[in-house]
């Protein structure tokens, strides 16, 4: 597994430059000299606002929503693609391999997927939207915005799937994304640690259900 651990950390620093790219320039340019970076961006120590019960059955219900399985909701068309292709699902590439593929793993969902996307559009994007168009409007557009990359990425993955696919890809990219802002934005104080714990170990626990083969 050292190729795969080797390519995980590979990948782990290739989407952490694409994802922040963006925003670093935007704050170099216009907020360098007010705030620094990673607080900018929402990486500070985050402060609870509601009771702390909340949270917890906030937590359960977005990761119990990360781990629906949707499959009666699509075609056999769509599922013979799915099932027939290794591709094209990244979580795929570790199927059965076990406990070797827990380290390349972890790092490609917690870091690779879940950090670096949280830079982008909860840290950069929800943020400059909220601040144009309120708190609200920006936890909803960024929502938006995230589950049209994934809608995009299907398409450009050119897998000869359904439109089923496309919209349950949106649709289940969008709830994602509408939760992990509510939980920075509302039940905490706009730091984005909540949403990158919940977003990584989310990716990690469906990818470990596929490691070992659990569905």
């Amino acid at each position: 597994m050292l190729q795969a651990t080797l390519s995980a950390i590979s990948t782990c620093i290739g989407n952490l430059i694409v994802f922040s790219i963006i925003p670093f320039a935007w704050w170099f340019f216009r907020h360098r000299k007010q705030e620094k970076f990673l607080k900018w961006i929402g990486i500070h120590t985050p402060h609870l606002k509601t009771k702390w019960w909340w949270l917890l059955v906030f937590a359960a219900f977005y990761l119990v929503l990360y781990n629906f399985d949707g499959e009666f909701l699509l075609s056999e068309k769509t599922l013979t693609v799915l099932n027939s292709d290794n591709t094209a699902i990244a979580s795929n590439q570790y199927a059965g391999l076990g406990i070797a593929a827990i380290v390349p793993a972890f790092l490609t969902t917690f870091i690779a997927n879940g950090i670096a996307e949280e830079i982008l559009f909860r840290g950069f994007l929800c943020k400059r939207l909220s601040g144009k168009f309120g708190c609200t409007a920006g936890v909803w557009m960024q929502a938006f915005f995230f589950g049209l990359m994934h809608f995009l990425l299907v398409f450009a993955s050119g897998m000869p799937v359904g439109i089923d696919f496309y919209l349950y890809e949106f649709g289940y990219t969008f709830l994602g994304a509408l939760m992990l802002g509510i939980a920075n934005e509302k039940l905490f104080d706009g730091s984005i640690w909540p949403s990158i714990c919940l977003h990584g170990i989310g990716n990690f626990i469906s990818t470990l259900a596929v490691i070992f083969q659990c569905w």
